[in-house]
């Protein structure tokens, strides 16, 4: 009997040690063995990051032969958003050159067939802007912009934007925002002749605003927004496309811009895109009278086209 207790005293004793040992091996262990669990219905903690995106987009194309032309375009953007605030910067230009026949008389039965080289496009625009997010929907904006299109008779177009942002649904395929506020431009324009001169003009305008952005798939995605200024004020320097007289009412002189693209990824930062971008401007800016065009009436006040659009196809570089 004495045999067995002191038999069984041996092996508590060596139980004993083998667990103190454990208890030593798991004291000593680094300090990250001893973090709190966390479970999945907890208070996510604050991840504060700031994200940063960046995109330039371009294009060229060039014709010799019967048809002479060349056009070039490049577009960049760049945004950085930090907690409740975003800044976005965007930048664009344009320019093209096309050659076209023409006949000048020589004498009343002999023609001089002659190319003519003029500027097809030429414009470029800046703009900056700012977000403040007072939830996760809603925010407020504020912006501006400077910007020509000698084309459309515009040296000089800015001004800027202050209103409300709300993101009305979103999901992982679809995102839906509006907005509404207000809006300033200033024009300036390309001048008829020395002996009539055309004043700047400030317009005050409501602005209203719908975007939507549909992710296809991880690669492909496609966006469509409407943007429409009504403007507030009456026009005293501009010139009235429906009368020919000095002078817009107020609601007279809405502009409408849309646009609808797609984007797909081809390989990593490079992708593809289509767009397709649509103008209306209900009292256009006065062009110059053409070179022979003679003596001219008031009546005879030629217009910028009411509509322009324009489709692109170009590559886009993501760096950020």
């Amino acid at each position: 009997m004495t045999f067995r207790i002191q038999k069984c005293l041996r092996r508590g004793a060596s139980a004993l040690w083998i667990f103190l040992g454990v208890f030593v091996l798991l004291a000593s262990a680094p300090a990250h063995a001893q973090k709190d669990p966390k479970f999945d219905f907890g208070k996510p903690e604050d991840v504060k990051t700031v994200e940063w995106k960046a995109q330039a987009k371009g294009g060229a194309s060039m014709t010799t032969g019967n048809s002479q032309s060349t056009n070039a375009s490049l577009t960049a953007n760049v945004s950085r958003k930090e907690g409740n605030n975003k800044l976005a910067l965007e930048g664009g230009v344009a320019y093209g050159r096309s050659s076209t026949t023409s006949a000048n008389p020589i004498s009343p039965t002999t023609y001089d067939i002659q190319r003519q080289s003029i500027t097809s496009t030429n414009n470029y625009y800046g703009k900056g802007r700012y977000d403040r997010f007072f939830t996760a929907n809603n925010a407020g904006y504020v912006s501006g912009q400077a910007a020509a299109d000698r084309i459309a008779g515009k040296t000089f177009f800015g001004g800027g934007q202050a209103g409300y942002s709300r993101q009305l649904y979103k999901s992982d395929m679809h995102l839906l925002v509006v907005e509404a506020g207000y809006d300033f431009s200033y024009e300036r324009y390309v001048q008829v002749s020395p002996d009539k001169p055309l004043s700047p003009v400030s317009i005050h305008s409501a602005r209203v605003f719908a975007g939507e952005t549909l992710k296809l798939s991880a690669a492909t995605g496609i966006s469509a927004s409407a943007e429409a200024l009504f403007n507030l004020n009456k026009e005293g320097a501009a010139t009235s496309v429906d009368t020919k007289t000095t002078g817009v009412d107020p609601f007279k002189d809405t502009r409408i811009n849309g646009k609808v693209g797609l984007t797909t990824t081809l390989h990593k930062q490079l992708s593809i895109g289509f767009s397709f971008t649509l103008k209306y401007d209900q009292n256009p800016a006065v062009l110059p009278n053409p070179s022979n065009a003679g003596t001219l009436t008031p009546a005879d006040t030629f217009f910028a086209a009411k509509v322009d659009t324009l489709t692109e196809i170009s590559l886009i570089m993501t760096f950020l």
